[in-house]
Formats: structure tokens, C-alpha cells, sequence
């Protein structure tokens, strides 16, 4: 995995520029958005075991320790993110992925990965979601995140608009390779962006987005496309291990 390590190492200052703004309004707004599209997904033990793969910045790692999960590890391949999370005192390991599940004995609660499968081939995305399932307890769950290929406005954009990303996901294609994995209990959610700022506008932007995603299933639909319901800019699929 030497030439991810290179892709990834100074990931931070290549694809989001440094961090030049407050990184604790960050990780506020970014908590707001979690509690609303991910805590009715994770356990209600808050001693529960959970992994965060491809870390970054530390966005999810903070929401866990708001929402006193303690018991986490989170994980990168690139040393500048965990040299980064380490200043904010998280829970934080330099590491590459298939490295660290091939030779992980305690299995975990949950393991999340926000917008990383996308990175890799569709091979390595197989080998990847088959550990994430080795890695979980009975009826343990995976959260998965990518930006939505269906979307019409910023599909093309999501895909493309980081180098470093491989492959790009509809809700039809993210819980076929899930199902692939060996993940026979799964479903995928729409992101709700709409609660990141409080400010009124954000009510005028939630019912324009209702209204722009009726119009894209009717076009779908008549273009023959009846399965795709979801045009969220990005979306989360939860997998239990059975």
C-alpha cells in the first residue's frame, strides 16, 4: 500500500488546503449534523467498542466523546491527520486499514468509515468490507458514507472532485457490493444536510432540496430508473453482522 501512503500522507494540506479556520466551530457544526443522521444508528451502551476508519481530521471522533463513547480507536494512513487529531487529545493510530483488521483479535461494537471506500478499487473495497464484517461482533453494525453518484447536480462533482477517489456509489450499487461483502441485513438513508447552521434559511434550502428530489424520481422514473430514491448529496448505509 506504499503509493497510498503517498497519495494520503499529506492529505490534509493537498485536498482541504490546511486547516485555516476554527476547528472547534467545525467540529460543533459537524456534531450537530451526526447526532441528526447517525445517533439513532449507534448503540445506546456508551461503553460500546467502535472504530473509525480513515479518521481525518477527528469530525466523528469528537461527536463520540460529546456523546460519551470513550471506548473508540480512530485510524489513518496519513501521518499529518493523526498528528492533527493527536493535538486534540483523541484516541488515534497511524495505520493502514488492512493491516490493522488482518491482525485485530477484539472484535467491535460498530466500525465507521465516512466517505473511504470510495478511495479505494472495487477489489480492494470487497477485501475491505469482508474485514469490517471479521472485525464486528454478532449483530455488530457498519456505517458506511459516500457521496451519491445519483445525485444530478453534484454527482459528477463528488466523484471527481478528489483525486484520490477510485469509484462512485448509487444506493443501488452501495448495497450491492454490501450484500457482496457478506452483509445480508443493510439499508441506505439519505443525508440530511439541512441542520448545520441554525438560520431560517436553512427551512427555504430543506424545501427546495424536497422539491428538487421529487423532480429527479420523476425523471428517473421516466427514464426508466424506478429503483433510485435517494438524491441526497451523500448517503449512509448500515450494515448488521449476522
Amino acid at each position: 500500500m506504499k503509493m497510498k501512503e503517498d497519495l494520503y500522507d499529506n492529505y490534509m494540506t493537498t485536498h482541504f488546503g490546511g486547516v485555516h479556520r476554527e476547528i472547534g466551530q467545525e467540529y460543533g457544526i459537524y456534531h450537530t449534523y451526526f447526532s441528526k443522521n447517525y445517533l439513532r444508528h449507534m448503540p445506546k451502551n456508551r461503553k460500546s467498542r467502535i472504530l473509525d476508519i480513515g479518521c481525518g481530521m477527528g469530525h466523528f471522533l469528537y461527536f463520540l466523546e460529546k456523546e460519551g463513547y470513550g471506548n473508540y480507536l480512530g485510524i489513518d494512513i496519513s501521518g499529518e491527520n493523526i498528528d492533527f487529531c493527536k493535538k486534540q487529545n483523541f484516541n488515534v493510530k497511524l495505520c493502514d486499514v488492512f493491516e490493522y483488521l488482518k491482525g485485530n483479535n477484539k472484535p467491535f461494537d460498530v466500525i465507521v468509515m465516512n466517505d473511504i471506500i470510495e478511495h479505494f478499487n472495487k477489489k480492494e473495497i470487497i477485501e475491505l468490507l469482508k474485514l469490517a464484517r471479521t472485525n464486528l461482533v454478532k449483530n455488530g453494525r457498519l456505517i458506511v458514507k459516500v457521496v451519491n453518484s445519483s445525485n444530478p447536480i453534484l454527482g459528477p462533482n463528488s466523484r471527481y472532485i478528489d483525486f484520490t477517489h477510485e469509484i462512485g456509489f448509487t444506493e443501488e450499487s452501495l448495497m450491492q457490493v454490501l450484500k457482496i461483502s457478506g452483509f445480508m441485513e443493510c439499508a441506505v438513508y439519505p443525508q440530511d444536510i439541512y441542520i448545520y447552521y441554525h438560520n431560517p434559511l436553512n427551512f427555504v434550502g430543506m424545501i427546495l432540496s424536497k422539491l428538487f428530489n421529487a423532480v429527479f424520481r420523476l425523471l428517473f422514473i421516466l427514464y426508466g430508473r424506478k429503483t433510485t430514491r435517494i438524491f441526497t448529496k451523500s448517503m449512509i448505509a448500515v450494515a448488521i453482522r449476522k
